[in-house]
């Protein structure tokens, strides 16, 4: 099916960081709602789940001041967008997927499932990179995309193996949605919204892009800056969409915003940065009502030190009458957010921590080091006995190859008796898959998966009735054997609520704060990774661990590990990163670094070492500031 975008009034706003973008689409939206427009038509896509936070509350204040309710605009990301897409009823039966997201230790599982491909892991990560970036940008509208033999085939497997577990990559999401409602005409309009904006749009995927298209009726206004193109969300972020969508709706109206309304130290050093030749020139200036005021530089001798001195910092601010909420500390790493949150509550500073893009982590073969997974995956089973996708995660934990080639086998077991990987499961557990082979050994690992189905039938029995702390310790206890086991910290923080804990609710939440992370509080600091700041709007930006090693990376910095061209590359990539960041304080821009470490504790961190010297019998070595401060500082 091919889209009538004929009768469509499009909208391209392009400008730097700061110039005003997200509020010309605010402003719009308020426009429409006070036309008498119904807020239930207007559909706003934003790039992250935490930038659909931030335009929420301003979308909700300008409404207020306008005197309109905005509150039933669907403001959401395109993800999110793509999966509600692809949970109807007649989308799960062309797919033959539920609209469930691989998990970060979820992937493992899958990697494994390729390994059998035979492919070298190298190769095969290459590969299946190459796949998904092909996703995101519909290169399966070509038959011929992929080249007979080695790339089809595994290309084959990759499907299959997603197919038996009925879920979805990432990546997949959208190409998914896009294709099925393009042949789908009763779907699209479902799902469709008279008026459709879109923030951000160079941060998201060109499967995302003409999603969002599909959805709009009668108008479709996209805001970017083709400077700001950073993966934050959407794998495979797409700068060229802001050309194409000029090319595809003839006559589209384009607005160009050059003044920027940061800070002038954020103004300031966005421009200097856009100077850098590997960054692409573009219309920009400060505004002439932007606060006064330079870069604010926190040093501090060591990394421990610099938590205290932000910490003290934003308590200093807040006395002053600063919100929270309009305090954003940008952080390298989640050890730096975790470490932030903790000397922000020691100083009496409400703050939160965007949760870390793969928080439960582990050797997925070695059931002493992934319980945080294995019991989350045990939560799914208990909460869906029928889960396919928690199985055959179950079913692999402790073993070397995480039972891949069992796997594999009762995949082709299912295919030939057209049966589904749980019926598969229940004839593995009973023995009928020997009895139809004739030869107990004929399906490799048959008895292994078996087994490991019996004890997760057992372990759903013995939770029943469970919920809440209850249940997910009852969960730890019977998966470390260890009497009296409690969950591990992480699993209670991704899993309980204020309400609602039984087996479903925790695994519905779990999975949603694994893969759409956000901060819930409007009163508390956000303290978010570097990228994450993307679509946010504070008053006082804090770039905390502001050094050489965290920005750029170590491997920057040597050439055996990283050759001339991929260095070039790098510095592009961070230097879009840093302006990304620097226009986003409208008061204040700090940048926070440390001085020194021991020298073990720079080897860790994986720090750029500068020199090093001897104190109190100790090695220490000097960490230097990002290459980046001269343009903020």
């Amino acid at each position: 099916m091919i889209q009538d975008i004929s009768n469509i009034k499009a909208t391209r706003i392009v400008g730097g960081v700061g110039c005003g973008k997200t509020q010309q689409l605010i402003e719009r939206v308020c426009s429409l709602l006070s036309g008498g427009e119904k807020a239930g038509n207007v559909l706003v896509l934003c790039a992250t789940p935490q930038a659909c936070e931030s335009f929420t509350l301003r979308l909700n204040a300008a409404a207020e001041e306008a005197g309109v309710n905005a509150d039933e605009v669907t403001v959401t990301t395109p993800r999110a967008l793509a999966l509600e897409v692809l949970s109807d009823a007649e989308a799960v039966r062309w797919s033959g997927r539920e609209p469930r997201l691989l998990a970060g230790y979820e992937e493992l599982f899958l990697l494994e499932d390729m390994k059998v491909s035979g492919l070298r892991p190298k190769r095969l990560r290459e590969m299946l990179k190459f796949f998904y970036r092909s996703w995101t940008e519909l290169a399966d509208d070509d038959p011929n995309w992929l080249l007979p033999g080695e790339e089809s085939n595994v290309h084959t497997l990759l499907k299959d193996n997603l197919a038996l577990t009925h879920s979805i990559v990432e990546p997949e999401a959208g190409n998914l949605a896009v294709n099925y409602l393009r042949g789908h005409a009763g779907a699209v309009a479902a799902h469709s919204f008279a008026h459709v904006l879109v923030d951000d749009y160079q941060r998201i995927s060109k499967a995302s892009q003409l999603l969002a298209g599909l959805m709009a009726t009668e108008t479709l206004t996209i805001a970017g800056d083709r400077t700001a193109c950073v993966q934050v969300y959407d794998s495979y972020p797409y700068v060229a969409g802001l050309d194409e969508f000029m090319d595809a709706h003839e006559g589209a109206e384009d607005i160009e915003l050059s003044a920027c309304h940061a800070c002038a130290a954020g103004a300031s050093g966005a421009a200097k940065l856009l100077a850098d030749p590997a960054m692409q020139s573009i219309a920009f200036h400060a505004a002439e009502d932007i606060v006064a005021g330079q870069t604010v530089v926190l040093e501090s001798p060591l990394p421990e030190d610099e938590f205290g001195a932000v910490a003290r910092f934003a308590a200093e601010a807040v006395s002053a009458g600063t919100n929270p909420a309009s305090i954003v500390v940008a952080t390298p790493n989640g050890v730096w957010s975790r470490n932030m949150v903790k000397a922000l509550l020691a100083a009496k500073v409400p703050a939160q921590a965007l949760t870390d893009r793969q928080p439960v982590r582990g050797d997925i073969r070695d059931n002493e080091r992934c319980v945080p997974a294995h019991v989350l995956t045990a939560l799914d089973l208990v909460a869906d006995p029928e889960n396919a996708l928690a199985w055959r995660c179950w079913c692999g934990y402790g073993d070397w190859l995480a039972n891949s080639s069992a796997l594999a086998n009762l995949r082709a077991y299912a295919d030939e008796h057209d049966k589904g990987l749980v019926e598969a499961l229940r004839d593995a557990q009973n023995g009928a898959l020997a009895a139809n082979e004739g030869d107990a050994d004929h399906i490799v690992g048959a008895q292994r998966v078996g087994a490991a189905y019996e004890a997760g039938l057992a372990l759903i029995e013995s939770a029943a009735g469970l919920e809440g702390t209850a249940l997910l310790n009852k969960l730890a206890e019977l998966i470390t054997g260890q009497e009296g086991a409690t969950a591990p910290g992480i699993v209670s923080t991704l899993c309980l609520g204020e309400q609602d804990n039984s087996a479903a609710a925790m695994a519905e939440r779990f999975r949603n704060r694994l893969l759409a992370p956000r901060i819930d509080s409007a009163s508390a600091v956000q303290v978010v990774p570097y990228d994450q700041v993307a679509g946010l709007s504070p008053k006082v930006l804090i770039i905390s661990g502001f050094v050489n090693g965290f920005i750029p990376c170590r491997e920057y910095f040597d050439s055996a590990e990283m050759p001339l061209d991929k260095q070039e590359k790098e510095h592009a990539k961070d230097a879009r990163r840093v302006y990304a960041m620097a226009g986003k304080a409208s008061e204040q821009l700090v940048i926070s670094r440390f001085t020194t470490t021991s020298l073990e504790t720079a080897g860790v961190m994986k720090r750029h070492i500068g020199r090093i010297r001897l104190q109190d019998g100790k090695r220490m070595c000097a960490i230097e500031p990002s290459d980046f401060i001269e343009q903020l500082a």
